[in-house]
């Protein structure tokens, strides 16, 4: 399971005074928010403060990072297509993370993505994220 939290720490700027930040992180491989809060901790040493912890709407990702500089993580809005027993077409949306330079680049990914699937589906949406990274 994924979990969002917003982590709030101290940074020097150019000019050498310290500034307070809140940067996003997605946490992989939790189960309960302790643990997630634990890894958002452990990040900074114990030096900061995990202000939001929450569940994410990640399903999960559809690929690997590259480690490329420009990378960031996008959310695409994913429906499986299916019809009912009614004879009626229904959709069931879900989130995916991509990592990727840029929004075409994203889109590219989702599309390999969403080739694995054995019903219809439709990507709805893609945009960037702010999450720094994946814990």
């Amino acid at each position: 399971m994924y979990y969002e939290v917003k982590v709030k720490h101290t940074i020097q700027d150019a000019k050498g005074n310290d500034k307070e930040v809140a940067d996003n992180y997605i946490v992989k491989d939790c189960e309960l928010f302790a643990e997630a809060e634990q890894k958002g901790m452990e990040l900074f040493n114990g030096e900061c403060d995990v202000v939001a912890v929450k569940r994410s709407q990640i399903r999960e990702f559809a690929n690997e990072p590259k480690g490329v500089d420009g990378e960031a993580i996008y959310l695409a809005t994913l429906a499986d297509i299916f019809i009912n027993e009614n004879g009626t077409e229904k959709k069931t949306k879900y989130k995916i993370g991509v990592y990727a330079n840029d929004v075409s680049g994203a889109e590219k990914a989702t599309q390999e993505y969403m080739k694995q699937g054995l019903q219809d589906m439709e990507c709805e949406g893609i945009k960037k994220t702010s999450f720094v990274e994946v814990l």
